[in-house]
């Protein structure tokens, strides 16, 4: 059984939609059109010069051809390296977000989320243009972005739903977040309990008893018997 998402699910997938996205496809477009240009300017370079050396001096345009191909590589170049910039922005700020919010697989949900965007990004280019023409003129840059933070998070929602995972895992995760929580405030609350030293008793020395001084029997003497002297004849 799939696990439900929580709020802050929500939340950090909502976010990561409309910051990762706007990042993403403003990176993803500026990339796609840098290398159009610079293939163009590549391929067609030549051919352009060679059409308009035939009805002017080959020799007086040349310096100029040759000076605007290095400023258009340059060009290339740099807008390349601040499209992949903006790319890199979108999916760190995008899986930073998903991450805070508790989202599982942040990363995985991030990749899976630009790559549906980048494979949508053509299509919607001509939905943006289109809704731009029938809103009686409205700004088609202010299309641009509405609509691509509305498909962020479309797109964000969808794949943090996609790695939700199974109920029984969360509970797991849970109890296992309440066990590690529990043993690290438990000592700090709790007073710990310090086992007493066994104390050893002392022996009691028995008080010596007095004894009383013995009583002196004195053996009463029979009284000394008279002598009566003899009678005279």
């Amino acid at each position: 059984m799939k696990a439900h998402l929580k709020g802050s699910h929500y939340v950090a997938a909502i976010i990561a939609g409309i910051v990762g996205n706007i990042f993403f496809s403003a990176g993803w477009s500026l990339l796609g059109v840098t290398l159009f240009f610079g293939l163009f300017a590549a391929i067609f370079g030549g051919s352009i010069e060679s059409i308009i050396g035939q009805f002017t001096d080959p020799a007086a345009i040349s310096g100029f051809f040759s000076s605007a191909g290095g400023i258009a590589a340059g060009l290339t170049v740099g807008f390349s390296i601040a499209a992949l910039v903006l790319v890199g922005l979108g999916v760190l700020f995008s899986g930073l977000i998903l991450k805070g919010g508790k989202v599982r697989k942040p990363w995985a949900t991030t990749w899976l989320s630009v790559l549906i965007s980048a494979l949508l990004s053509v299509p919607l280019f001509f939905v943006w243009l289109a809704i731009a023409n029938n809103t009686n003129g409205a700004p088609i840059a202010l299309v641009v972005v509405l609509g691509t933070a509305v498909v962020g998070i479309l797109i964000w929602l969808w794949m943090t739903w996609a790695h939700r995972g199974y109920a029984s895992e969360f509970a797991g995760a849970s109890a296992s977040a309440t066990a590690t929580a529990t043993a690290k405030i438990a000592p700090a609350d709790a007073p710990a309990e310090v086992e007493a030293a066994p104390v050893a008793e002392a022996p009691v020395a028995a008080a010596p008893v007095a004894k009383a001084p013995a009583a002196k029997t004195t053996a009463a003497k029979p009284p000394a018997a008279k002598k009566t002297p003899p009678a005279s004849s």
